[in-house]
């Protein structure tokens, strides 16, 4: 969870605490139960929110590192391919197998 949303519901939990505790003055202000519970369902929607965000950020980060690594080990068989090409034929037909590469 982000530092800065965690701080925002707890500042929000500690006002829905103390209103409920003033409920009396909060209705001058034209504050009442409903705000409140509107206010408190907010912020409990907004965790569960950021705890899947969380999860998915979990997520994207393993398949980034999967990735990198099917990239790494296509790079390795690319080269393997390509050096054999080089190693065995002139370099004006390595056009042919399809190395672009110069030496």
């Amino acid at each position: 969870m982000s530092i800065t949303i965690l701080n925002e519901i707890d500042k929000a939990k500690v006002l829905v605490d103390g209103m409920r505790k003033n409920l009396d003055k909060a209705k001058q202000l034209g504050i009442d139960s409903q705000t409140l519970n509107r206010l408190e369902k907010t912020f409990t929607v907004l965790k569960t929110k950021d705890d899947e965000l969380d999860a998915l950020r979990r997520q994207a980060t393993l398949k980034v590192k999967e990735n990198n690594e099917l990239l790494a080990d296509m790079k390795s068989q690319m080269l393997a391919v390509r050096k054999a090409v080089k190693e065995n034929y002139p370099q004006q037909e390595w056009i042919d197998f399809g190395v672009q590469d110069k030496r």
